[in-house]
């Protein structure tokens, strides 16, 4: 049991100390009662208990109640002003501060305690009396209560606002690792194809050397079986990033050549679609080939899931030499952001985007639709 109380707030000390100086400023202008040193005690065991108010609700609207009633034979506390407004406050706080059965329990006690006044005062107990404080009490009460309704549903919205927003976050995180896994799976089968293309081209210059050259054959032996076991070991180091059903393909990922084909998978589903391109092409790393594929292709079905019946799109790739540039625009009405289905395509696309150094914007085009554009440097590298 804790003996020492608690410190009250400084703002439940401003209005003990307030409702003390109104008992003097009452006593001081008081023409009927004199304040004697009973009435001051009596002023200060009623003010002291508020600035505890939101502390100990119950236990301060007790503790007034039974401070009145004790006073009240000798003292002139009874009929005070500051004593009526403290059980005000009191009333009050009880049901803004405490668990709804304690608040109903001060509710009760500040009823009886004020029947029973009334019963044992020859000069109250009228109609009016009961009214006139009924509804003074009752109000104070029913204002505490909802203004602490109001603010348990405020703090209820603020923590289903911080849930969803790190529900949000999560969802994010999972997406972009989502994504990188699904990258690195692509570029693990870019890689397993590179690889083996090299095997075989080495076994194929090995068989085609002169006899009378053995130290070169071996070499290119230890060369061939060396890449076979590189092959080995990537499927065993990147073979956990691929799901139950996925299984290694040593085929080709696409590139800018398989654009073509795209378009018209776009065009059969319903999207017009048209290609242009601008300026010379250089050759690109494959994975960057896999990446510009892909940004294209999720920009397409975007535009097709979302852009409405009858929309159109433009495919523009630009080469100036130092960048490859790839923009997309369509003019459906859709505003369904990209990434905001399962797909999580916008989130992909800037990581593809960043995985070679290139930069990504996407968003509604101040003409209408969604405008995709992303720019990849030419010395962007692989990581």
């Amino acid at each position: 049991m804790r003996l020492i109380p608690p410190r009250p707030p400084w703002l439940d000390v401003a209005v003990s100390g307030a409702l003390a100086i109104a008992a003097v400023l009452e006593a001081l202008t008081s023409t009927e009662t004199s304040f004697t040193a009973v009435d001051m005690l009596a002023a200060a065991a009623t003010v002291v208990p508020i600035a505890w108010r939101r502390v100990w609700p119950l236990g301060v609207v007790a503790a007034e109640l039974l401070i009145v009633a004790a006073f009240a034979p000798v003292a002139h506390n009874f009929e005070s002003g500051y004593a009526f407004f403290a059980m005000l406050v009191v009333c009050y706080s009880v049901a803004n501060n405490a668990p709804l059965r304690d608040a109903v329990i001060g509710a009760a006690l500040v009823t009886t305690f004020v029947l029973v006044g009334f019963a044992i005062d020859p000069n109250r107990g009228g109609a009016g009396d009961y009214l006139f404080t009924g509804v003074l009490f009752g109000g104070a009460w029913t204002l505490g209560y909802l203004i602490r309704k109001r603010g348990e549903e405020a703090q209820l919205l603020k923590e289903q606002a911080a849930g969803l927003e790190r529900r949000r976050a999560d969802d994010a995180q999972r997406a972009v690792l989502a994504e990188r896994g699904r990258i690195a799976r692509e570029l693990h089968d870019v890689i397993a194809h590179s690889l083996s293309v090299m095997v075989v081209q080495t076994g194929v210059v090995r068989r085609r050397l002169r006899h009378d050259r053995p130290e070169d054959s071996e070499l290119l032996a230890e060369v061939e079986q060396t890449g076979r076991g590189a092959i080995g070991e990537l499927r065993r180091l990147l073979g956990i990033l691929r799901a139950d059903d996925e299984s290694l393909s040593l085929a080709p990922q696409p590139g800018l050549d398989r654009l073509p084909p795209l378009l018209e998978q776009m065009r059969e589903a319903g999207l017009a679609v048209e290609m242009t391109v601008e300026g010379t092409p250089s050759p690109l790393p494959a994975g960057m080939e896999l990446a510009t594929y892909r940004i294209v292709q999720e920009s397409l079905t975007n535009a097709l899931r979302h852009g409405g019946q009858g929309a159109r799109a433009q495919v523009a790739i630009r080469w100036n030499g130092t960048a490859v540039e790839l923009e997309v625009h369509d003019d459906g009405k859709g505003t369904t952001p990209l990434g905001a289905g399962t797909g999580h395509g916008l989130i992909g696309m800037r990581e593809r985007a960043a995985l070679y150094d290139g930069v990504l914007e996407a968003g509604p085009h101040e003409n209408g639709g969604f405008h995709v554009r992303a720019i990849l440097p030419l010395t962007g590298s692989e990581r």
